[in-house]
């Protein structure tokens, strides 16, 4: 079977964090992490970790997490460059750039300082094992025949399961026009979808299938990793011919109403975060891969994923 190759998120996706340190950042004043979306969902999640770091470390005299479960997307964008205090940092991810593209808002790096990626998680293709799909060829196979057969199911329209299922087709040679794609408010409840029998198949994050994996509720077809992920019995697509590899990522954003010095000390305090033993551990506890990418480089990388994320979402005719 015959497969075209569709990289995303470049070659840095596999920058990981050295873990060797650096020397402790300027202490800053006061941080505050502003969370679009829900308090309890991934972004909350990566905030909070990223608190509890910097307030043992000490690198910080105050740090708050400020969520924003009715100003996600291009209201909490906008409101955000209107008005970002000095120590306020946004949390970016995938679904982030897909709002603003659908919204046609301004692109996030042109309206905002990207400071860096911290952390991605990989994601897993999973069939219910009383589905008839037992590999990721036989998912291949039909989708091929007829791209709206399958039903694949994730999170929410846009987010980084649909785009990972997009691109997934793009990569097959399947018209991403005509997929059927089954979103659910978040990730985990589009794993039980898949778990209970509602869809045969799904695209879920790591953390949120390994459970059902190892307890044999969900079959892995396969990661979007570059590597096996422990644990999962399942290729890499590269290994399965998609040439694909994608993270759900986390970065942080600051205001353009910053000046250069204190721009430099934020983008201090990421770098010691991204690059710290502590960060490393925090990751591998939540299921995370390290994946620090900082300054000009994230800056260039969002840029180029921002034009990436447009043409995918104009493929899947949300655009």
């Amino acid at each position: 079977m015959r497969r075209r190759s569709v990289f995303a998120l470049g070659a840095g996706v596999l920058a990981l964090a050295a873990g060797c340190g650096t020397a402790d950042p300027p202490v800053q004043r006061e941080i505050a992490f502003v969370v679009p979306g829900p308090s309890g969902g991934q972004n909350a999640a990566f905030a909070r970790v990223m608190k509890a770091l910097i307030e043992h470390r000490r690198w910080a005299h105050k740090v708050g997490v400020s969520t924003r479960p009715g100003g996600g997307g291009t209201l909490a964008i906008a409101r955000f460059v209107a008005a970002g205090r000095q120590g306020d940092l946004m949390v970016a991810d995938p679904a982030l750039v897909a709002v603003a593209a659908m919204d046609r808002a301004a692109p996030i790096a042109g309206s905002t300082w990207p400071l860096a990626r911290l952390a991605g998680q990989w994601e897993v293709l999973v069939a219910s094992p009383a589905s008839r799909f037992r590999t990721f060829d036989d998912f291949a196979a039909a989708l091929l025949r007829d791209p709206a057969g399958p039903k694949v199911a994730g999170g929410a329209t846009g987010g980084p399961d649909h785009l990972l299922y997009g691109l997934t087709a793009q990569g097959l040679g399947a018209d991403t026009r005509l997929l059927d794609y089954a979103s659910f408010p978040n990730g985990a409840q589009a794993v039980d979808a898949v778990v209970d029998g509602r869809v045969a198949l799904g695209f879920g994050g790591h953390r949120d299938v390994a459970a059902h994996i190892r307890a044999g509720r969900l079959r892995p077809l396969a990661v979007s990793a570059s590597a096996r992920l422990e644990g999962v019995d399942a290729p890499t697509l590269i290994e399965s011919g998609v040439r694909l590899i994608y993270a759900n990522w986390w970065g942080l954003l600051a205001s353009r109403r910053l000046g250069q010095p204190q721009r430099d000390a934020l983008l201090a305090l990421c770098q010691a975060v991204g690059e710290s033993g502590a960060w490393a551990q925090a990751c591998s506890r939540n299921g995370w891969t390290p994946m620090l990418l900082a300054g000009d480089d994230f800056r260039q990388w969002l840029e180029a994923e921002t034009g990436r994320t447009d043409k995918l979402l104009g493929d899947l005719g949300l655009l």
